[in-house]
C-alpha cells in the first residue's frame, strides 16, 4: 500500500460522510451521504450510492446496511408519478430534504423523492440479499413507515422492488432506461451525464428510444435469484430463476461484439434485435461482479472482456477508464467519457477476484490507492490521460455539442462517499490477508460502542 495514504483522513471521511463523530457509530443515524464537504452539491441520500457504500461496509460496520435499507423501503415509490419518475416499488435515485438550497432549484423539474434510476433497485435487493446471507433474514420483518403513513415489513419491500423488475424485464426484455417526463435524467445509471452514451459514430441517443445498459442486466440478474432464494411462494421463486436463466442468454446473444472482444456498453431497443452500441467502455466489467457471467458456459466471455479491459487503451495510471481512448468522444478529464472512477475500478477488481483474477485486481486495487494518496483527497474520479502521471481536474470547460453546452471537463468531488468505501473494503481486505503492518491495521480495526 501507498505509505502516504493517511488512515485518518479515510476515517475523518466516513464519519463525515455518516454525520457521525466515531468511526464505530456509523449507522446509528442515517445512511451515508454520496458526498461530503462545503463545496459538494451531493451531500444528501442517493439510492444508488448508498447501497454500493452499504455493501462496501457490510462485513465490518453492518449497521449502515441496516440503516440505508431500512431508509429507502421507507421512501420506496408507491404509486405513479411521471414529474418524479415515481412507480410502484421503485427505488429512489435522490431525496434532498425541503430546506436544502437545492431542492428549490431541483423542484423546478422534478418531485422530490425524485425516482429517475434503473440500477438501484435491483442494487436494493441484491443488498437485501447480501445483509441477510450474512447476518440472517430477521432484517426481513423489521418495520418500517411507508410515505403514505403505512407500516410495512422490509420483506414486503424486498417484494415490491423485485415486481418492479419483473414487471421491467417482462415489458422490455431487459431493464431499460425509458425516462417518463421530458426533464427527467437522460441516462438513469450511474454514468448520468448526458453525453456518456452514444453511437460508434458519436452520436447521442435520442432520449425517447429505450435502451438497455450492460451493467444493469447483471444487476437484475443477481436481483432474480435473490427473489428465487427469498421468495415465500415456490411458484414464483421458479418463475425468477427462468428469468435470471433468460436474461443470461439474451445478455450473451445480444450485447456481445465479436470484433470488439467485448460486450456493448448497451443495447437500443428500437428493433429485433437490439442494436449495440460499438463502444468500448467499462460497464461491461460490472458484469464480472454479478453471477451472470459465472459457471463454464461463460468463460470464453470472461477471459475476452477481462483481457479487453486490462488492453492499454482502457487500463490508466489510476485504473480503469470509463472509455476507450478509441472511443469517438474519449476525453482524458471527460465526466464519463474517459475519465477513472475508483468505484467503477473497484467493482471490476472484486469481478476479477471472483474469477480468480488475483493479481489483476490487486494491481487495480494498488493504483487505486496509489490515486488517491497522490492527490492527497479520495476523490470522485481522476483523469484517464496516456501515461503514468496521476492527474485531476482542476477548472470547468464547457463546450457547444449538438446545439448546446456541455461541460467537457469539470472538478471532481473532493470526498466522494464511494470512493471512501472503496478505499476502506480494500485496506479491510489488505488487513485480513496480512497485507498491511500491525500499526495500519489496528487504526482500521472498527471499535464496540
Amino acid at each position: 500500500m501507498p505509505r502516504t495514504l493517511d488512515l485518518q483522513h479515510v476515517i475523518r471521511a466516513l464519519c463525515q460522510l455518516g454525520h457521525v463523530r466515531r468511526l464505530e457509530h456509523l449507522g446509528i443515524r442515517a445512511p451515508l451521504d454520496a458526498s461530503a464537504g462545503r463545496a459538494s452539491d451531493f451531500g444528501c441520500l442517493f439510492g444508488r450510492d448508498s447501497l454500493r457504500m452499504a455493501l462496501d461496509l457490510l462485513d465490518d460496520v453492518p449497521a449502515v446496511a441496516r440503516v440505508t435499507i431500512r431508509r429507502l423501503t421507507a421512501l420506496q415509490g408507491v404509486g405513479e408519478n411521471p414529474r418524479a419518475e415515481e412507480e410502484p416499488g421503485r427505488i429512489l435515485h435522490e431525496y434532498r430534504c425541503p430546506t436544502d438550497p437545492r431542492a428549490s432549484h431541483l423542484a423546478l423539474y422534478w418531485d422530490l423523492p425524485y425516482y429517475g434510476s434503473v440500477d438501484a433497485t435491483p442494487l436494493y435487493v441484491s443488498a437485501v440479499g447480501a445483509y441477510c446471507d450474512r447476518y440472517g433474514p430477521s432484517l426481513l420483518n423489521e418495520r418500517v413507515r411507508d410515505r403514505t403513513g403505512h407500516v410495512v415489513t422490509v420483506r414486503s419491500g424486498l417484494e415490491r422492488a423485485l415486481d418492479w423488475v419483473e414487471h421491467r424485464l417482462e415489458r422490455d426484455g431487459y431493464i431499460c432506461v425509458r425516462r417518463a417526463q421530458p426533464h427527467g435524467i437522460q441516462n438513469q445509471v450511474w454514468e448520468d451525464s448526458s453525453d456518456s452514451y452514444y453511437d460508434e459514430a458519436g452520436r447521442l441517443f435520442d432520449p425517447e428510444v429505450p435502451y438497455a445498459p450492460v451493467a444493469v442486466q447483471g444487476h437484475a440478474y443477481d436481483a432474480l435469484l435473490v427473489g428465487a432464494a427469498y421468495c415465500e411462494d415456490r411458484q414464483r421463486a421458479a418463475r425468477f430463476r427462468a428469468l435470471a436463466r433468460m436474461l443470461r442468454r439474451k445478455v450473451l446473444t445480444e450485447f456481445w461484439v465479436d470484433d470488439m472482444a467485448t460486450f456493448a456498453p448497451a443495447v437500443v431497443c428500437d428493433a429485433s434485435p437490439p442494436r449495440p452500441a460499438r463502444v468500448v467502455a467499462s460497464s461491461p466489467g460490472h458484469l464480472l461482479a454479478t453471477g451472470l457471467l459465472d459457471g463454464p458456459g461463460a468463460a470464453s466471455y470472461r477471459q475476452a472482456l477481462v483481457e479487453r479491459l486490462l488492453a492499454p487503451d482502457m487500463l490508466a495510471a489510476a485504473g480503469i477508464r470509463t472509455k476507450s481512448t478509441t472511443a469517438p468522444r474519449f476525453h482524458p478529464g471527460a465526466y464519463h467519457n474517459g475519465s477513472v472512477w475508483p468505484m467503477d475500478t473497484g467493482v471490476i477488481a472484486d469481478g476479477l477476484r471472483r474469477h480468480g483474477y488475483v493479481a489483476e485486481a490487486d494491481d487495480l486495487e494498488d493504483r487505486i490507492l496509489r490515486a488517491c494518496a497522490s492527490v492527497g483527497e479520495l476523490v470522485e474520479f481522476f483523469r484517464g490521460d496516456v501515461g503514468d502521471r496521476i492527474l485531476i481536474n482542476e477548472c470547468v470547460v464547457d463546450v457547444v455539442d449538438d446545439g448546446r453546452i456541455r461541460k467537457l471537463e469539470q472538478p471532481p468531488q473532493h470526498t466522494q462517499g464511494w470512493t471512501a468505501t472503496r478505499v476502506w473494503r480494500i485496506l479491510r481486505h489488505r488487513a485480513r490477508n496480512g497485507m498491511l503492518d500491525d500499526q495500519e491495521v489496528s487504526a482500521l480495526e472498527p471499535r464496540a460502542a
